[in-house]
C-alpha cells in the first residue's frame, strides 16, 4: 500500500488540517513546511539492480514518514467516503479492513473507495475465516471470535536457558491476548494449557500463572498506599548480572539477605543480561542457504517473475513451483502445467527500520 499512497493529496490534506482547521500548532510558514514535507518524500532514492531509481509519488517501503502518511490518507479517505456510507460495522487496521454490510447484489462502499483514487484499489473476501490474530465464526446471526494460532508453532522451550519471567511473560502475553480478542475466554485458557504442555512447561507452573490472571491477589495495605509508592519512596538499586539458571535460583536468597543488611532502605530490583545464539555464533549458512534476497524467474514461455523474501530463497521457489501455491507463478503453473520457471538471485533485499 506503501507506494500507492497519493503523496501530493495526502500532503496537502495535512497541510489544510494545520494552517486551517488548526488541528496541530504552526510550526513555520505553510510554504516552508511543504517544501520539507516534499523533500523528504518525493527526493527519495532507492538502489536496484546496481542501478539507482528516484521515486516521484507514493511512500518509500522502509520510509520513516511511511507508515505515518498512509495511515493519515485512510483517515481522510474514511472521512469522505466510510463515514457518510454509515456502515453497519467497520473496523481497520493499516489497510486491513473489516466491515458488514446488508446482504446487497453490489457492495457500494467497496466500488466507493475503488472511485477514490486511481491509485487505491482494494479487494474483498466475503466471510472471511481470519482477520489479523482473530479467528471468526458465525453461528445463528452471532459472530464468535478467538485467538487465531498458526499451526505447529510453540512458545519458547521450558528448557531455555532464559529467566523465568520471560516464559511467566510469553503465558501473560497469551491470556492478556485471548481476553481481549476471544468471545470464550475459558475456551482459550484450555488451549494455552495445551500449547504451553506440548513445550513441556510443568502443569504447576502454568496453573499458578493462569490462577493469578484470573484472581490477581490484593494485600490488605493495597488498599491504604499502592506498592508503587513504597518503591517511589525509597531509592531503586539496579543489579546486572549475566543470567545462568543457579544465579536466578540463589538471586532469591540474596536480595532477601541484601534486604536485611540495609533494612529495607532500597528497592532491589535484578536485571539479567542475556544473549542470543546467533551473537555467539552464525546459526545458518547464509552461502548454501541464502536470505533476504531479490529474485528473478523466467519461464519457459518467457513471462518474468520478480519476488522478494526474508525467507531462505529455496523454500520460497519451491512455493511457487507448486501449482496448488496461491501466488503468481503457482497460478500461471496451473494454467499451463508444461511451463518451468528457472530462478536466479539478482540482489539483496533491503532491510527496513
Amino acid at each position: 500500500m506503501f507506494t500507492n499512497i497519493p503523496l501530493e493529496d495526502t500532503i496537502d490534506y495535512v497541510l489544510n488540517q494545520i494552517y486551517v482547521n488548526n488541528r496541530l500548532p504552526q510550526i513555520c510558514k505553510k510554504s516552508i513546511f511543504k517544501k520539507l514535507l516534499m523533500k523528504v518524500t518525493k527526493d527519495s532514492t532507492f538502489q536496484f539492480c546496481n542501478t539507482l531509481y528516484k521515486q516521484i509519488d507514493g511512500c518509500s517501503m522502509g520510509g520513516p514518514l511511511s507508515v505515518t502518511l498512509a495511515d493519515i490518507f485512510m483517515i481522510k479517505m474514511e472521512q469522505d467516503i466510510v463515514v457518510p456510507s454509515q456502515p453497519i460495522f467497520y473496523k481497520r487496521y493499516v489497510d486491513d479492513i473489516f466491515y458488514c454490510r446488508k446482504k446487497e447484489p453490489v457492495d457500494k462502499l467497496l466500488e466507493n473507495l475503488n472511485r477514490y483514487h486511481k491509485n487505491i484499489k482494494l479487494t474483498v473476501e466475503i466471510n472471511p475465516s481470519k482477520f489479523l490474530d482473530t479467528e471468526i465464526t458465525s453461528k445463528n446471526k452471532v459472530i464468535h471470535t478467538k485467538v487465531y494460532r498458526k499451526p505447529n508453532k510453540l512458545p519458547i522451550p521450558w528448557s531455555s536457558n532464559v529467566p523465568k519471567r520471560y516464559k511467566r511473560n510469553a503465558i501473560n502475553g497469551d491470556l492478556h491476548r485471548s481476553k481481549k480478542i476471544s468471545s470464550n475466554l475459558n475456551q482459550e485458557i484450555i488451549a494455552i494449557r495445551d500449547k504451553y504442555k506440548k513445550a513441556d512447561y510443568p502443569s504447576r507452573f502454568t496453573e499458578s500463572v493462569i490462577r493469578d490472571f484470573l484472581n490477581p491477589s490484593l494485600d490488605k495495605d493495597d488498599f491504604i498506599i499502592p506498592p508503587f509508592l513504597f518503591e517511589e519512596l525509597k531509592p531503586v538499586t539496579l543489579i546486572e548480572l549475566p543470567f545462568c539458571d543457579m544465579k536466578e535460583v540463589a538471586s532469591k536468597q540474596f536480595i532477601k539477605k541484601l534486604i536485611n543488611f540495609t533494612n529495607d532502605e532500597y528497592c532491589v530490583r535484578i536485571k539479567w543480561l542475556t544473549r542470543k545464539t546467533k551473537s555467539l555464533f552464525k546459526v545458518k549458512d547464509t552461502t548454501l542457504h541464502p536470505s533476504c534476497k531479490i529474485y528473478q524467474g523466467i519461464c519457459s514461455c518467457s513471462n518474468v517473475y520478480i519476488g522478494e523474501t526474508i525467507r531462505n530463497v529455496e523454500v520460497r521457489w519451491n512455493e511457487h513451483n507448486d501449482p496448488r501455491g496461491k501466488s503468481e507463478p503457482s497460478k500461471h503453473l496451473t494454467n499451463i502445467l508444461e511451463h518451468k520457471f528457472q530462478w536466479s538471485i539478482i540482489s539483496n533485499a533491503p532491510i527496513s527500520t
